[in-house]
């Protein structure tokens, strides 16, 4: 009879050692997932500090972080060369990105997490303000965009136009377009109202002005497939994470912090 108990114990014991080492890479992939999140100079969302990076977006990912029990390594990068590094593998997530057809091939999207607001912006008195994009057809102009740069569907549909393709100059950064439109080289810079605004204040020169509003569309966080086949379920803990973070106070108070965002 004790031999029986004790061929028990030692069956139980190591069905409760299988399970713990069943259970224990989980955990441990759980405890040390570490995120490298791409991040650029875009005020108010992100800009640099002594201390790091700072803004909205960085504020905001943090607390979603904590929420989803995930660590951040931050990367500062170019806008194109994060989307390289995440279609590469060597970045996981890119902040403040809009869904498209060319990025889904190497990437997936949470959920929603904040607005942002695009809209052609020119110099102040200058007379460039529009009523419709097509407006701008057959003129001899220069739009300035991020290089990189993906549209929400209808606008995406309309600047897919040849006579609209012609007027686009790619450049590295909102900044160097704002200096390429203050030594009258662009007309007009497409990107987000907020942070072009933020940009032009920040640096010396002439201000400048909404020519032609779009409206609000969502941004998401960009997750690099190659991220999600080594971390299988990220999406769904990311949005999830997402949906109990968003309803704190410690979200509101990072909105409220950013007005006009």
């Amino acid at each position: 009879m004790n031999g029986v108990r004790s061929r028990r114990r030692v069956l139980q014991a190591g069905g409760w050692a299988a399970l713990a080492a069943a259970w224990a890479p989980a955990r441990a992939q759980d405890e040390e997932l570490t995120l490298r999140v791409g991040w650029g100079n875009s005020p108010p969302y992100q800009v640099e500090t002594p201390q790091g990076p700072a803004g909205l977006d960085i504020e905001l990912i943090t607390l979603w972080a904590r929420a989803a029990g995930v660590k951040l390594q931050w990367v500062r990068a170019t806008w194109a060369r994060q989307l390289l590094e995440a279609q590469a593998g060597t970045l996981d997530v890119m902040m403040s990105a809009t869904p498209s057809e060319e990025r889904r091939v190497f990437a997936d999207f949470t959920q929603a997490y904040r607005h942002e607001h695009l809209g052609l912006m020119a110099l102040a008195g200058q007379g460039l303000e529009l009523k419709h994009l097509q407006d701008l057809e057959g003129r001899a102009v220069k739009v300035g965009i991020m290089r990189g740069m993906a549209f929400p569907p209808d606008l995406a549909q309309a600047m897919a136009r040849p006579e609209l393709q012609r007027t686009l100059v790619p450049l590295r950064g909102d900044d160097l377009s704002l200096a390429a439109l203050r030594a009258r080289r662009l007309h007009y810079i497409l990107g987000d109202v907020v942070s072009l605004r933020s940009h032009a204040e920040r640096e010396a020169g002439e201000p400048i002005t909404v020519a032609l509003a779009f409206k609000g569309e969502p941004v998401h966080l960009l997750v690099s497939r190659q991220t999600l086949a080594r971390a299988p379920g990220l999406l769904q803990r990311l949005n999830e994470a997402l949906h109990r973070v968003r309803t704190t106070a410690a979200w509101a108070h990072a909105l409220a912090r950013y007005p006009g965002t």
